[in-house]
């Protein structure tokens, strides 16, 4: 996969994501927003973009930012190393994380 396809894959999962968190929190989806972080000073690590979903409540009153965090951030994190890389297992929108069964 060339560095647009793994972007493309990318971007599925970021709307993936960001309908999901819309569903579960009873607001229809309108898009999503980044923020880049600034650049850094020499010798510093560059800062996290973060991810935001832009909805808004069923009757189109209430609009509003949600930031993206927990299991959807640690798995845009995994999203954006492969993209830069290319190694490792490619995201797939749409996939739960699989929890292990605990036996009682």
């Amino acid at each position: 996969m060339n560095t647009a396809q793994r972007k493309a894959a990318f971007e599925r999962l970021l709307t993936d994501l960001a309908r999901r968190r819309a569903e579960r929190l009873g607001l229809v989806y309108a898009g999503t927003l980044r923020k880049l972080p600034p650049p850094p000073l020499p010798g510093e690590r560059a800062g996290a973009t973060r991810y935001y979903l832009n909805a808004m409540s069923a009757d189109g009153g209430d609009r509003r930012l949600v930031e993206l965090a927990g299991e959807a951030a640690a798995a845009l994190r995994r999203a954006e190393a492969w993209v830069e890389t290319g190694e490792g297992k490619p995201p797939i929108p749409g996939s739960k994380p699989r929890r292990a069964k605990i036996k009682t």
